[in-house]
């Protein structure tokens, strides 16, 4: 018999109307759960219900990498006994930061990890909480692995997930990927899911040292993540402690003269810098300009990654996740995953 992980977080699919308005409730958590048990019980699946953040769970807004490491301690010690499959019930705003975390810490497990809200609760008509809850449901008892957003229908990989809709129900897209399509032949297949199951010692060491990390620590550790966000005539202007120096620029990395003069001029220990883009399509190259690109701080001393065509809810997360492996030396993580600017 398979063992299924069922980790709610809270988000509009676990909300309800207040009087007010929509949060979290926790009548929404119990229909839910009483939903899932019944369908992985059909399926020949022991579902196992945490709720890591307390009940009913945040509004995904509120999460933080603090947030992160603890739903990674709920996975982990599940791990100790064996799972065939990982189901988190999030919130839509930060989904893709949360699935591009989990990527980096779980994405190498030979069971699915699968992400699932909704735009609209179950007190709207239509609703898509039923379709999505029920998809990834299946996708999680499907021989899948590695880490994905299930929603509206589509699959997509958790380290290209990017939220593009505010209240659509078609609400993200694969940033540079393609998303797969669920079949729905999957809820006819007969067989018992549970064939695979994944243990704690199959994650990375580096991911098990950092599961001891306090909560708080990795809190304080990613306030020194700074991003700037260009727009023309905008003025950066440096708060101090920076460790990381993420700028969202403009096309393949470009970014206004006048802030490059600012961080070039300097003072003391350089941060890293990360060279993002608005844009989301497309493979980032700043160092294909001259004088005009980010890759310019990289002439001036600092060390700059590029964001290559990665998706910026990963770029964010990496970066926490890199302070979470080693606040010292967060560069091993950032090679694996982006490309260094050549001076």
């Amino acid at each position: 018999m398979g063992r299924l992980l069922v980790v709610f977080t809270g988000g509009t699919i676990a909300s309800g109307f207040d009087g007010r308005g929509k949060a979290p409730v926790s009548g929404a958590s119990r229909r839910l759960k009483d939903s899932l048990a019944e369908l992985f019980a059909e399926r020949g699946v022991e579902a196992l219900f945490r709720e890591p953040l307390g009940s009913p769970g945040i509004d995904s807004s509120e999460m933080d990498p603090g947030h992160w490491l603890e739903i990674s301690r709920c996975v982990a010690a599940e791990l100790e006994r064996g799972l065939s499959g990982v189901l988190i019930l999030h919130g839509t705003d930060t989904m893709a930061n949360t699935a591009a975390w989990m990527s980096l810490c779980f994405g190498s497990l030979p069971i699915p990890v699968v992400l699932t809200g909704s735009q609209l609760t179950l007190d709207y008509m239509p609703e898509d909480v039923t379709s999505n809850l029920r998809g990834a449901a299946m996708a999680c008892c499907s021989d899948l692995r590695g880490v994905w957003v299930y929603f509206n229908w589509k699959l997509i990989p958790g380290d290209r997930a990017h939220k593009t809709h505010a209240m659509h129900p078609d609400a993200f897209n694969a940033v540079n990927g393609q998303p797969l399509f669920f079949n729905p032949d999957w809820a006819l297949d007969s067989t018992e899911a549970g064939g695979r199951s994944a243990a704690a010692a199959q994650l990375p060491e580096e991911v098990r040292k950092m599961l001891d990390l306090d909560p708080d620590e990795l809190r304080e550790r990613c306030a020194h993540i700074r991003w700037f966000f260009a727009q023309p005539g905008a003025r950066f202007a440096w708060q101090g402690g920076e460790r990381f120096l993420c700028l969202l620029g403009y096309g393949a990395g470009n970014m206004i003269p006048s802030v490059l003069d600012g961080i070039e001029q300097r003072h003391g220990t350089k941060p890293y810098v990360v060279a993002c883009s608005q844009a989301e399509g497309g493979v980032k190259h700043p160092d294909g300009y001259d004088r005009v690109g980010m890759a310019r701080l990289a002439k001036a001393g600092f060390r700059v990654w590029n964001q290559t065509d990665r998706s910026v809810e990963f770029v964010h997360s990496l970066c926490c996740y890199a302070l979470a492996a080693s606040f010292d030396a967060p560069e091993k993580a950032l090679n694996r995953y982006l490309r260094e600017c050549r001076a």
